[in-house]
């Protein structure tokens, strides 16, 4: 890849508008580019002369206005990421309890079932860590964002980093999201507390509006794997009953 296409990526991945935008802003960067071999001159003299991919891509993305999603989005976005989680983890929930409950005599298995036990927790604390966080920052979204039509940004439009996705999470991670949640409906951007300190904002998809479909289905997956989960503890007091 030549450092003119490494230059347009970087910016294009920085950018945050409509595909019709973006093209135009791709379109009018090879513009000067091809401008610029025409005259022969060096490529490095127009990229010296724009600036660094994050200075032209905020540029643009300040000419934009973002709709910052708000605290009814974000909640049922949120429901569908925990149905996610849920239904991730119902087998291995599913194969501890039967390995608790069968058998005619299950305490010959107790120390096997409580390490198996304690490796599922350890499995599933690594998941409820990491999910959220490494999808924030590798692509901006979570499969329940994704589902609403949101994003997860900087307030300048750029992708955050993998640093800013685990700050903006401290607080579910210590049990304090319903607070920090309080701050969305009197904040300018419509910013958590730890968005405020991640310089993190949230933002509807451009050109794109969260239709029915997107709530129907983040409260279906949460409704569902609850429903299975309940289930799954039924089914498995009957055996050991």
């Amino acid at each position: 890849m030549s450092p003119v296409d490494r230059y347009i990526e970087e910016v294009m991945r920085n950018v945050f508008a409509t595909p019709e935008d973006r093209q135009r802003l791709e379109t009018d960067l090879r513009s000067h580019f091809s401008e610029a071999e025409a005259e022969d001159r060096d490529p490095r003299e127009i990229i010296d002369g724009l600036g660094t991919p994050e200075e032209v891509a905020a540029a643009f993305n300040a000419e934009r206005e973002f709709r910052y999603a708000g605290f009814w989005q974000r909640l049922v976005a949120f429901f569908g990421d925990i149905g996610v989680l849920t239904f991730l983890a119902i087998p291995v929930l599913g194969v501890g309890m039967f390995l608790g409950v069968l058998g005619e005599n299950p305490g010959q298995a107790a120390i096997a079932w409580i390490v198996f036990c304690v490796l599922v927790i350890l499995a599933l604390g690594g998941v409820f860590i990491f999910y959220f966080p490494l999808l924030e920052s590798h692509y901006g979204k979570t499969l329940g964002k994704h589902l609403m039509g949101i994003r997860v940004l900087r307030e300048n439009g750029a992708p955050i980093g993998l640093g800013q996705a685990f700050v903006r999470r401290l607080s579910l991670f210590f049990e304090m999201l319903w607070i920090d949640a309080l701050f969305i409906p009197f904040t300018e951007k419509k910013q958590r507390a730890l968005d405020i300190i991640a310089k993190t904002v949230v933002a509807r998809e451009p050109g794109k509006d969260t239709g029915v479909g997107g709530y129907f289905l983040c409260l279906f997956l949460a409704a569902a794997s609850f429903c299975c989960l309940v289930g799954l503890v039924v089914i498995c007091g009957a055996f050991g009953g």
